[in-house]
């Protein structure tokens, strides 16, 4: 397949933008998947659905609640995993450059801003949420120093299965958890019961990594968000 020549484009960017938040949010809805978690984030950015939020209008919205700073790049490649764990111990996370083409719409081998806003930013406006993430970040970071490669594995476990994979478990059922399913149609995967299990400690130890190029086909269940805040607790107490 012939690469996509990425630039930045407002006008279609915008047109695009509103095309995918309008199929994503009724694939979502056609599941009941949507987090409260999710939705109670997302309802303090006052986003405007028809055009492409801008980085700095986020930070704007999201300072009273978390005090993140939204920091848009030119870049269109993943961060390595420190350098993001990195920029989000102080309270910031980078922004890819373009929103993905129409013809885009199940699946981007490319990181988009599509995804870094939809997938994440709500989340992150979540106090619980953002205490959460920063001690991943921080514990990450401890890991890398120390040089735990045991503990690495399972800290990108739970970045990769969990963060961007997972499935919580609401009152109201199970819902989306992972910053993938709103941002791509494998949320339709993930709501097939064959394709879910739940999260045990033991899956930390099985060497199971996450593939960026590919849907998964195996999404953990977790209890609560206090499920994960004590998984992670787990291995930084192990540092």
């Amino acid at each position: 397949m012939e690469k996509v020549i990425r630039t930045f484009d407002p006008l279609n960017d915008d047109k695009n933008w509103e095309t995918l938040f309008e199929t994503h949010f009724q694939n979502l809805q056609s599941l009941n998947a949507i987090s409260t978690l999710w939705i109670s984030g997302f309802s303090k950015l006052g986003m405007d659905q028809s055009k492409r939020p801008l980085a700095k209008d986020l930070t704007i919205a999201i300072k009273p609640y978390t005090g993140y700073t939204f920091i848009q790049t030119s870049e269109t490649i993943i961060l390595e995993q420190i350098d993001w764990y990195k920029m989000i111990a102080r309270f910031e996370m980078p922004m890819t450059n373009f929103v993905r083409l129409p013809e885009e719409l199940d699946y981007c081998d490319e990181p988009d801003i599509w995804h870094d806003i939809m997938g994440h930013v709500p989340f992150l406006a979540q106090k619980e949420y953002s205490d959460m993430y920063q001690l991943l970040a921080t514990t990450y970071i401890r890991a890398i120093e120390t040089d735990r490669k045991d503990l690495l594995r399972e800290l990108d476990f739970i970045g990769g299965m969990l963060i961007e994979l997972g499935l919580i478990e609401e009152s109201s059922g199970i819902k989306a958890f992972g910053s993938t399913f709103y941002s791509s149609s494998e949320v339709f995967e993930a709501f097939k019961p064959e394709n879910q299990i739940r999260f045990t400690k033991a899956a930390l130890v099985s060497g199971e990594s996450y593939d960026r190029h590919s849907f998964q086909g195996k999404y953990y269940i977790m209890e609560s968000l206090d499920h994960l805040v004590e998984t992670i607790g787990y291995v930084a107490d192990r540092i």
